[in-house]
């Protein structure tokens, strides 16, 4: 078990902090499943919110289910770079997805975006400044 809970993390915490944000969107993803809808699409609740379905809800759930797929399977081969870079871009796809959202649809609103922002923005810019670290 402790195998499990500890990546090879080639002296480094980047493996570490995959490994707790896939556990993140793993919870979220069994929020999305069981909660009422408009708790776990409670960051789409901007001014032009779209409808919160059940089937709306349980696809946010399955894309997150395959991010933490993503990024638990990086955090144990953090050296692959094609792993690597899917991690990346799990972290950079969701500020892509909240700027469009707050920007161009409007249905977010600024506080619900700045987890996502905070939270991915520096994790896509800390994946990248270590690339040569874990990549070599």
């Amino acid at each position: 078990m402790e195998s499990l809970l500890r990546p090879p993390s080639h002296g480094g915490l980047l493996p570490y902090f995959l490994l707790v944000q896939s556990a993140f969107a793993f919870a979220h993803a069994l929020v999305c499943y069981t909660a009422d809808t408009d708790k776990s699409m409670k960051q789409f609740s901007g001014p032009e919110k779209p409808v919160h379905s059940g089937l709306s809800a349980r696809l946010y759930g399955l894309k997150n289910v395959y991010t933490a797929l993503i990024r638990a399977y990086a955090a144990y081969h953090i050296t692959n770079p094609q792993l690597y870079a899917l991690a990346q871009f799990s972290f950079a796809g969701p500020l892509l997805l909240y700027a469009s959202e707050l920007y161009v649809y409007r249905t977010a609103r600024i506080n619900e975006c700045m987890f996502p922002f905070t939270l991915a923005g520096s994790l896509t810019v800390w994946m990248w400044l270590q690339k040569g670290y874990y990549l070599g």
